[in-house]
């Protein structure tokens, strides 16, 4: 019966965090310090005496109390003697030799955990038949019919768990979500684990915002123009995140902090999943002729690393402009979010003429043509060339971007160079 009990999803009792590859080599420190985490997510103390873990090698351990008191010379105020667990707290089910004497191989009772903790152990000398790292577990109780899991035992073909390191825990990251593969990482504490604590993994939130991932269109501005800007916003962290704000400023007297009277706009985030970005929007409305240092900063309460939460990006604007401008000068189409794609603004003296926006290489010879005697009808625009021609990857080096536009008996020429790099 109990085989089919991890397939229920809604218990009261989660593992969050499994310690299976300890630190130290198997021959000197054997399974003494494995240990498996678990939390009660609910309001209610629950008795775990009817509980079971299972790591699909040996038949299912009986969870019980840790009896040996001398653990408590150590850690003096854990809760033994004991299968209560209480209310939103953490319990540890640890090897029964993990207090033992003997230090054999070092690293002796080397946690640091946190006072309250309800320590536990199995009815047999190791959890499970010794914790692998391919290990996947299962808790459950076939009295009060509920299980939780670590590892997706339902999935015997995606090859998790896996070893994490030496001396590091696999963490879950959200303990309201499902036990997947993306819902588990590394712990990431300088430790390596944080037995009893709350997951390093779960308050691993980083958001950022970069200059090179901030677009200005155009790339500079002529008086009277509006300037559109295009923000991305990475997650650097392991969880989905929302909640935050992005306020963007004009820093006129350079003191790095926003000023009553240089707040341009407010913008509240959107949700960015893990390793992900999004972009925000804004429009500046008639900027004034000069160079304008523009912030960009994140308010963000959970972030744990502010270093890259606030980024300026100068913006020009110009009484009078060429009819080609480029953006960045050097720019790398490699898709991670920056400068991956060269910006071509372009103005013209009317609309209603015939437009050749076409790139050549140093030796003069045409690699790709973004518009090719077309019919505009307008006089200004914006347009982007990510490095390819039909598909294929234009090598590295410099190229000219070369415009020419008939209207009438009128022709205008420009060009301007930028550099591919990969």
């Amino acid at each position: 019966m109990f085989l089919l009990l991890f397939l229920v999803v809604d218990s009261p009792i989660i593992i969050t965090e499994v310690m299976s590859n300890v630190k130290g080599s198997e021959q000197t420190c054997g399974d003494r310090n494995e240990y498996v985490e678990i939390y009660n997510q609910t309001s209610d103390t629950i008795n775990l005496s009817t509980y079971f873990i299972y790591d699909f090698d040996a038949p299912p351990d009986t969870i019980c109390p840790w009896l040996n008191d001398s653990i408590l010379i150590k850690y003096p105020s854990v809760r033994i003697n004991s299968t209560l667990i209480y209310p939103y707290t953490y319990a540890l089910i640890l090897d029964s030799e993990y207090a033992k004497p003997d230090t054999t191989g070092g690293n002796w009772q080397p946690y640091a955990i946190p006072d309250s903790t309800l320590i536990l152990t199995t009815d047999e000398t190791t959890i499970g038949d010794g914790l692998q790292s391919n290990d996947p577990l299962i808790i459950f109780s076939e009295v009060n019919a509920c299980t939780t899991s670590f590892g997706t035992p339902y999935d015997t073909l995606d090859n998790f768990p896996s070893d994490p390191g030496d001396g590091i825990s696999w963490e879950r990251i959200d303990l309201a979500s499902p036990d997947t593969i993306t819902n588990w990482h590394p712990s990431i504490d300088t430790s390596g684990c944080t037995p009893g604590n709350e997951n390093s993994t779960t308050i691993a939130f980083d958001l950022a915002v970069e200059e090179q991932s901030i677009i200005f269109t155009p790339a500079v501005a002529k008086i009277g123009e509006d300037v559109n800007i295009d923000v991305r916003v990475k997650n650097y962290g392991l969880r989905t995140t929302g909640g935050y704000d992005l306020y963007i400023f004009d820093d006129r007297n350079d003191n790095i902090i926003i000023d009553t009277d240089e707040l341009l706009t407010h913008l509240y985030g959107v949700t960015v999943d893990a390793f992900d970005s999004v972009s925000l929007y804004y429009t500046y409305e008639h900027p004034a002729q000069g160079t304008h240092n523009l912030g960009f900063e994140l308010d963000f309460p959970y972030d744990r690393n502010l270093e890259n939460n606030l980024v300026f990006k100068e913006l020009q604007v110009v009484g009078e402009i060429g009819e080609l401008a480029l953006s960045p000068q050097i720019f790398s189409p490699n898709n991670d979010g920056m400068d991956d794609r060269l910006q071509i603004d372009y103005r013209l003296p009317a609309s209603g003429g015939e437009l050749t926006i076409s790139i050549y290489d140093t030796r003069g010879k045409a690699v790709h043509h973004i518009f090719k005697k077309e019919p505009c009808s307008v006089d200004q625009g914006t347009i982007y060339w990510d490095g390819e021609s039909q598909g294929r990857k234009i090598p590295t080096g410099m190229y000219v971007v070369y415009l020419e536009y008939r209207y009438h008996n009128q022709i205008t020429k420009a060009k301007k160079t930028a550099v591919l790099a990969r």
